[in-house]
């Protein structure tokens, strides 16, 4: 049975964004440089990254293996989703979903995509789904007495401190 390799191609190991979480799944410890509260943040954040077959990846909350992706390379797929004709204008939340759903992830996803799509002109004109406003109230019309019945149903009246029922 060949053992799992925790080795992941040189380049993720010299990234500002993984190198710490790359060092802590290949040894199981935190950097010795690091101060007990970054080491716990950082043992926090390792638990959803695996390496498999020398390939970083992020674990999703369903569970699904998402390929990491470096800073340069983000910039690169965030625009091929913006510019390529079937993505489309959208709100910067429903194109990070649509990243996200194609096995794409880099750490500062949410940030990127909403720092490169308020640029454009296009994907501002819908941003995103309004609440609706409050219909405004309507008069029920009684038109004779006791046409319409209501009962209101209350619990003890207690005392207050000065005697009074309230």
């Amino acid at each position: 049975m060949q053992q799992p390799t925790t080795q992941v191609s040189n380049h993720f190991s010299s990234l500002p964004w993984y190198k710490d979480i790359v060092y802590f799944l290949q040894t199981l410890q935190c950097p010795p440089e690091m101060t007990k509260t970054t080491s716990r943040f950082l043992k926090l954040r390792a638990v959803k990254f695996c390496i498999t077959d020398g390939a970083l990846f992020w674990k999703d909350p369903r569970g699904l293996l998402l390929n990491c992706f470096t800073e340069d390379k983000s910039k690169e797929l965030t625009e091929e989703f913006h510019n390529a004709s079937c993505r489309g204008h959208l709100y910067w939340k429903s194109k990070v979903n649509k990243i996200l759903g194609t096995s794409f992830y880099w750490p500062t996803i949410f940030a990127d995509v909403f720092k490169f799509l308020s640029t454009y002109h296009q994907c501002q004109i819908f941003d995103g789904e309004r609440k609706l406003l409050p219909l405004p109230l309507t008069f029920v019309v009684v038109k004779a007495p006791f046409q319409q019945w209501a009962l209101d149903f209350i619990g003890e009246i207690k005392l207050t401190s000065s005697g009074q029922h309230h």
